[in-house]
């Protein structure tokens, strides 16, 4: 990762080079984007706006020319490298600019709280648009005397009445990866375990701890748990406080000098007990933010090494 990044830094032409093969490979292998986007934020966040900007405008004819190559449709491309790059370019910037990742992922949520905001002010009814989108990718890949046996029109509804938030919940997410991902290429260059140390420390704002009970109440508990805008709003603020979950086991897991068996457990929860085991964590980065869980366990444990 280190000899990559130290690549990347090398020149212009490296970033341009590096951000546009991935993207285009990312076509085929789609978590690739992440790592498109994470070459142009770390360019950005070293060398300025400017030289950042220029690095997104040449990626951009080159991913312009490479879509009228190889897939006859470059303008369609382009248009999916502006919709990667323009927000890693802005994230990258304040990024670099401020130093501080906290304040990047909170950019970011208000991005994705944006995205939501979108949906709801182009269409009518979102759950209804999404409900035919999802109906319509069914058809196409399962034939309807299977779709009917299966009678998967209630769980269509369900998925379509949370589209709008999961769409920006999973932009912010994969955001949040590239973000980081660019911060720790950073690191390996100038401080290796930088990364590491701010990561184990991320706690978000008050704006949010503040924001997320309300958003919880009216959009969850006074809706009977219907979708709408605020509830759509919420999912992205227990998603935002997911990452501070993670942070929380992860610097507890360093602190105590744990083993690694529970960062392990702690991703298998994620990935196998889903939704749950996200609800779980979110609750916990919650709570973080008022009770500075590792902070009490830092004083705890310095009162036992005193003994």
């Amino acid at each position: 990762m280190k000899a990559f990044a130290n690549w990347v830094m090398k020149g212009r032409m490296q970033a341009v080079i590096a951000a546009t093969v991935l993207a285009v490979l990312a076509l085929l292998v789609t978590p690739l984007a992440l790592f498109s986007v994470a070459v142009i934020m770390l360019a950005v966040l070293r060398q300025g706006w400017r030289e950042g900007l220029v690095v997104v405008g040449s990626a951009l004819l080159a991913i312009g020319g490479l879509g009228g190559l190889l897939f006859q449709m470059p303008v369609a491309i382009v248009l999916i490298g502006l919709g990667l790059w323009v927000p890693a370019a802005v994230l990258g910037g304040i990024l670099g600019r401020t130093g501080s990742l906290r304040l990047a992922l909170e950019t970011a949520a208000v991005g994705a709280a944006a995205i939501v905001a979108l949906q709801y002010l182009l269409m009518s009814d979102p759950t209804a648009f999404w409900s035919d989108a999802l109906n319509q990718f069914l058809r196409q890949r399962i034939d309807a005397e299977t779709l009917e046996t299966a009678n998967v029109g209630e769980l269509v509804e369900t998925l379509a009445g949370f589209m709008a938030g999961g769409l920006a919940a999973a932009w912010f997410i994969g955001t949040a990866i590239s973000l980081m991902l660019a911060r720790y290429w950073s690191a390996l260059i100038d401080r290796p375990g930088g990364f590491g140390e701010e990561f184990r420390q991320l706690r978000f704002g008050r704006w949010l701890l503040l924001l997320v009970p309300v958003l919880f109440v009216l959009g969850v508990v006074l809706s009977g748990g219907k979708p709408g805008l605020l509830a759509q709003l919420y999912l992205i603020g227990m998603v935002v406080f997911l990452l501070q979950g993670i942070s929380v086991v992860h610097a507890l897991v360093s602190d105590f000098k744990a083993s690694p068996a529970w960062l392990v457990g702690l991703y298998l929860l994620l990935i196998f007990v889903a939704p749950h085991g996200a609800t779980v964590v979110s609750v916990v980065g919650y709570a973080d933010g008022w009770l500075d869980f590792r902070a009490r366990a830092r004083a705890r444990r310095s009162t036992t090494d005193d003994h």
